[in-house]
């Protein structure tokens, strides 16, 4: 009953256009605008900032890296004991911190949002690259001292401002970290963990107490957490558990503060500690306790072992010093009988992996990995266990990690299978206030000194006597320099940058140096992990190709060989290539990670047998012909993909019409009418010649194509037409009529139907191809002529009037006659004569509503003897050999 809303998308890439009528959708914009300011000035009791350059003023940033980073270095208690030592602080507002800025101002505090008086500013994480402030000193977990990639763009703008970077982490002494809000990662991590074990546990279909332990963010304090834990506790003393769960063996990594906060949580629970050589024994005995949680604590000792003499005694000092001499034990003596392991020790990249995800993948397929959660406290991705892959969020804490096949899920689809997997990056940030209170008091014993100190005067070597050495350990950067203790870093990031380069560099292998390659080269190079390989039966045109949009990367060579691959040091390198050949083909497939075939199309099923049989995935921009399809089941038991239609069109068209169909019937809507126009066109500005078109892909291809038969629906009516009347139909194309375009069908649209998922009440289905005015006059002419016609060939032939004469029965004609007489009369009698043709067929479709009348052949004929002399086909000038 309500009016019909034409929903008009038109992506810019290729200049496409697709257009849907939705019979009972009101389509609706809707712009959410909110806007919100509010003066500093005009703050509740804001105070004036003390004068910039003194020393001794402290600034405490707002957290921003995250909504939930509710933390704050220092609390309003050390605020105030500052501020009785003679220091000034100035708080960033904050509306999320756990304290209020009240609180802070109460305890005499200046709210500001302006820092720079400051001589130090303290923060939690990350400080955001456009808010550092040059020649300042800050303390925060900068996470940059194992040259972590995702920091190292802002350890640069540290470095560049001079800034002093002093880090939490790194302050420390021989017995360890001083500054740290580990033990609330330890409460907030377990609790998490527990919780996730009762969802694991309720989706294989089995209740257990966990299921009423909640999250750590969802309690107010960790107290009112320890009550729905110590009842958990007695229910499981009361009736244990179920017999699927039993023996419940949890196993937690490392000895420090982590892994001791995580043991308190336990200690709410009834808990029997075992050594992790007896849980195989555990594991095997028939009279588990099922009231119990069996907790094994495993040091670095009891997870690895000396590679050569395993019976040698375990010295923590040498496993520091040389790693690499150690292997780890913890994929065949623990993971087989750990039901949740809760990871709490440190790792770099130097230490071997406790347990790597073949060892997982492994242990699974053997039916030995009897794993629900794991809690990666210390949030190492693709660290001591491998398997934990990326790191998760205080909202999304959980997703789902399946060692089948190291795929991952949502939780929101989990349904039982696969491990669930925690790895929250600032989980004391769960419990915001106690955790701050507790790092603030470790802090504040270091904070008066450092206030004092004004680094961008001295040398760093100079501050070493002055400052306490746990302080002094902890000093990252100085003056744009890494501090000595820290110079490693730019080692580190040089050896990674190496290292990462090789070992993630994409082999991609294009076959086809035709015209769509050079842009699809020029876009793969913009990502230095990959390389590309241009084959081409004419290693000219590859070389071409690769110098014009690889320039430096690319070399070239001509070796007709595999030893081409010696570009590999390279970016990109253009080989020659027969494709019949299919030995030389098999072994380029077979050292490559990527397949894009570019060649004819009826090529495609050849190559595609070939990447199926090494496994290897392969993009094409073509459409799916019926040998492609045949080549499915083969595909997917290989498992490989294999993605077609690509392109602009097929490509961008049917994802932008799947998008606004999902749309559509999302609210109700039902589909009556369909029609998609694309073309692939010059910008306006540089379609100057007679036919407004420029080629991007292969010459052959269009004008083929201007012959294709079409099939489509029109009004209800059913509509088929030739490739030699096709033409004969184009109609103007409305929507930009500043751009003067006509469109033709495309193709066989029913094709689509089942695609889009449309019935016979689409009465409109149809699929269309514009170009600029002009051109399907010349389209006409040009097929007239026979010039869109592959078959015809005259070798005989040395010049272009000479071709065109033949084809028209007028051997010997000079250019003369046939510019003024010959070509004109017989397109006219020609046009006529398929015009008529096409009158009689549409006869049957007047009522559709879609054929316009007659063309007008004059006109015709003009445009194509004008696009005739702009190609130089009626001068002397000789047919291009491959041509004629």
């Amino acid at each position: 009953g309500k009016p019909a809303t034409k929903l008009v998308s038109h992506p810019l890439v290729g200049c496409s256009a697709a257009r849907l009528v939705a019979g009972s959708v009101q389509a609706r914009s809707l712009v959410h605008a909110a806007s919100h300011s509010e003066s500093e000035s005009q703050r509740s009791g804001e105070q004036h900032a003390p004068p910039s350059g003194k020393k001794g003023v402290i600034g405490i940033r707002k957290e921003d890296k995250s909504p939930w980073e509710r933390r704050c270095p220092i609390t309003p208690k050390h605020v105030k004991a500052l501020k009785d030592q003679g220091l000034s602080v100035l708080v960033e507002p904050s509306r999320v911190r756990c304290f209020s800025d009240a609180e802070f101002q109460a305890a005499g505090a200046v709210i500001t949002p302006d820092l720079s008086p400051a001589q130090l500013i303290l923060g939690v994480k990350e400080v955001p690259v456009q808010q550092l402030q040059r020649d300042k000193s800050y303390m925060f977990f900068s996470h940059t001292h194992k040259a972590q990639p995702y920091n190292m763009p802002m350890l640069d703008a540290i470095l560049d401002k001079k800034i002093t970077l002093i880090d939490y982490e790194r302050i420390a002494n021989q017995e360890g970290r001083l500054c740290k809000f580990g033990p609330y990662a330890g409460f907030a991590g377990m609790i998490d963990a527990l919780s996730a074990l009762g969802l694991a546990c309720i989706e294989r279909s089995f209740a257990t107490p966990f299921l009423h332990i909640s999250r750590s963010m969802e309690y107010r304090s960790l107290e009112s957490a320890r009550q729905d834990l110590i009842q958990c506790g007695d229910t499981i003393r009361k009736h244990g558990l179920p017999p699927e769960m039993s023996p419940l063996t949890i196993v937690i990594t490392g000895t420090g503060s982590v892994s001791q906060a995580a043991q308190q949580i336990l200690h709410h629970l009834p808990c029997q500690y075992v050594k992790a050589d007896q849980l195989e024994q555990l594991w095997n005995r028939s009279n588990v306790d099922n009231k119990c949680i069996y907790v094994c604590v495993v040091p670095i000792a009891e997870a690895v072992r000396p590679k050569l003499d395993g019976n040698r005694r375990f010295d923590v000092r040498e496993y520091y010093e040389r790693p690499e001499d150690f292997v780890p034990t913890f994929g065949d003596e623990i993971a087989p009988y750990t039901r949740m392991i809760v990871n709490g020790i440190y790792w770099e990249d130097k230490y071997p992996r406790f347990l790597t995800t073949a060892e997982a993948k492994r242990l699974h397929k053997d039916n030995r990995l009897p794993l629900l959660v794991h809690s990666d406290i210390t949030c190492d991705p693709h660290g001591s266990f491998e398997f934990f892959s990326k790191s998760t969020t205080i909202p999304h804490p959980l997703y789902i990690w399946h060692p089948s096949d190291d795929s991952t899920e949502t939780v929101e689809t989990f349904s039982g299978d696969g491990v669930i997997v925690l790895g929250v990056d600032n989980l004391p940030a769960e419990f915001p206030m106690e955790s701050s209170e507790h790092f603030g008091d470790s802090l504040m014993p270091y904070i008066p000194l450092v206030a004092n100190v004004d680094f961008s005067t001295w040398d760093i070597q100079d501050l070493e006597p002055l400052l306490p050495k746990e302080i002094f350990a902890g000093i990252i950067t100085s003056r744009g320099s890494l501090a000595p203790n820290y110079k490693y870093i730019s080692d580190l990031r040089a050896a990674r940058s190496t290292a990462s380069h090789e070992a993630h560099r994409r082999h991609i292998l294009i076959l086809g140096a035709g015209m769509v390659s050079g842009p699809v080269i020029e876009h793969l190079l913009l990502d230095e992990k990959n390389s590309v390989t241009i084959a081409d039966i004419d290693i000219l045109q590859a070389e071409k190709v690769l110098k014009h949009y690889a320039g430096p990367a690319g070399s070239t060579g001509r070796s007709k060989g595999i030893s081409a691959a010696e570009g590999r040091a390279h970016s990109a390198n253009a080989i020659s290539l027969d494709i019949s050949n299919q030995e030389h083909l098999d072994a380029l497939i077979r050292e490559t990670d990527l397949v894009v075939s570019l060649v004819p199309w009826k090529m495609h099923p050849q190559v595609i047998r070939r990447c199926i049989a090494f496994q290897k995935d392969v993009v094409t921009a073509s459409y799916v012909s019926p040998e492609m399809q045949e080549l499915h089941d083969e595909a997917r038991q290989a498992g490989i993909t294999i993605l077609n239609e690509c392109g602009l069109d097929p490509g961008i068209d049917i994802i932008s019409t799947l998008t606004m169909l999902e749309d559509i019937r999302k609210r109700g809507g039902i589909v009556r009418s369909y029609e998609s126009y694309c073309g692939a066109l010059p910008a306006p500005e540089a379609s100057r010649n007679e036919i407004g078109y420029k080629f991007s892909w292969s010459p052959r291809g269009v004008l083929m194509a201007v012959q294709r038969p079409c099939s489509f629906r029109w009004n209800g009516e059913k509509i088929s037409l030739d490739g030699q009347h096709l033409y004969h139909v184009a109609q103007p194309f409305d929507a930009f009529p500043g751009l003067r375009l006509e469109y033709v069908p495309n193709g066989n649209s029913e094709d689509y139907a089942e695609v889009f998922g449309f019935d016979q009440n689409v009465e409109t289905l149809m699929r269309a191809t514009f170009r600029y005015e002009g051109f399907s006059s010349a389209a006409r002419g040009f097929r007239e002529l026979k010039l869109c016609d592959p078959g015809i060939q005259h070798p005989e032939c040395q010049s272009w009037p000479e071709v065109l004469g033949r084809l028209v029965g007028s051997d010997g004609a000079t250019n003369q006659e046939l510019e003024q007489n010959v070509l004109p009369e017989y397109l006219s009698k020609k046009l006529s004569q398929t015009q008529q043709d096409v009158g009689q067929h549409m006869q049957s479709h007047l009522n559709s509503g879609f054929w316009h009348g007659p063309t007008n052949i004059s006109k015709d004929v003009s445009k194509t003897m004008k696009a005739l002399k702009e190609l130089a086909m009626l001068t002397n000038k000789p047919v291009p050999t491959g041509i004629a």
